[in-house]
């Protein structure tokens, strides 16, 4: 719309509107604050407003705060795949407005606002890997049936059957994990009672079913991620942990104790002894491992054989200079 036009829609709405100018100040208000955009056709402006700018963006006269713009840059950079795609689809604009908004912010009192996201990070404790790429049509695709609970099937290629053709499957989505590199969907096949996990980057094709499901009353995505452990991979029951730490090495477990029911044993050369209930898991080794020979498994016996096994091996490797 014309700034013209503009003005006699005001008028039209019982706006009070005596010069046009006035307006035209109001709109290039609106404007260097990203809420609006501006062409010229012949001698006029013409106005339109910017996808994004409604809801957040609409109070204060039309002006994202600068508040509001931080918060929504925060969503978009650290919980963007947490955000069902159908949702993140109609913020789009929102995000684009709010990174306009802090713009505005450089220079004025309002600058530590615009470079908030400059002093903020998350860091994986493990390892740094180079994460998979997931296909985004896979991604949107598994996000939609998520969100909109209906049956989605994938093609899936598990580790366990490399060698073979993948095959389709139907699957009920309920739920998407995060976890250091890695995206996974927990879901339940229509065919087996118990829910499992598939990695999205393993996924060769997801298709959204037209079918609907009812979702389980009794899942919880919650529990399944701290009572199943599922996520600690192939889990088998607690143990009783007792492991010795050399010195130097105590603050892992003296900072960050490893189960609630953690006891610790000072000894005269500065290590310590930690005994602990925990979950006998393929994540547990691999923590243990990262110690290398700083850590050494007392109990139980079986996991301390099996670690004195994996040693031995190892030292045969280096034994001799390749």
């Amino acid at each position: 719309m014309t700034t013209p036009e503009v003005a006699d829609a005001l008028r039209r709405n019982g706006l009070s509107v005596q010069h046009n100018k006035t307006v035209q100040r109001r709109l290039e208000a609106f404007r260097d604050e990203g809420v609006v955009i501006s062409d010229k056709i012949g001698n006029a402006l013409a106005w339109q407003k910017k996808e994004g700018a409604s809801g957040v963006a609409a109070k204060a006269g039309g002006m994202m705060t600068f508040d509001e713009a931080l918060a929504l840059q925060a969503l978009k950079r650290f919980a963007s795949r947490q955000i069902p795609a159908l949702v993140a689809n109609s913020l789009a604009g929102l995000f684009d407005v709010a990174q306009e908004r802090l713009k505005q912010g450089m220079g004025s009192n309002t600058r530590r606002h615009a470079s908030w996201n400059k002093k903020v990070a998350i860091v994986d404790s493990g390892f740094q890997l180079l994460a998979p790429v997931i296909p985004e049509s896979i991604f949107l695709s598994v996000s939609e049936a998520l969100f909109s609970e209906q049956l989605l099937e994938i093609v899936y290629h598990a580790r366990s059957s490399s060698d073979k053709t993948p095959e389709a499957r139907l699957v009920m989505p309920l739920g998407l994990v995060e976890m250091a590199s890695f995206v996974y969907l927990v879901a339940k096949r229509t065919s087996k009672p118990d829910p499992a996990m598939y990695r999205l980057d393993r996924m060769k094709s997801a298709q959204v079913c037209p079918d609907p499901f009812s979702y389980p009353r009794d899942f919880s995505l919650e529990k399944y991620i701290a009572q199943e452990r599922q996520f600690d991979f192939l889990p088998k029951g607690d143990i009783k942990l007792a492991v010795r730490f050399a010195k130097g090495r105590n603050h892992a477990v003296l900072e960050a104790p490893i189960s609630g029911d953690q006891t610790v044993e000072t000894h005269p050369d500065g290590g310590i002894t930690v005994q602990a209930t925990v979950i006998l898991s393929e994540r547990l080794r691999w923590w243990l491992r990262s110690f290398g020979p700083h850590a050494e498994i007392l109990e139980p016996r079986s996991l301390r054989k099996e670690f004195a096994a994996e040693a031995k091996a190892s030292a045969r490797l280096y034994e001799q200079d390749r």
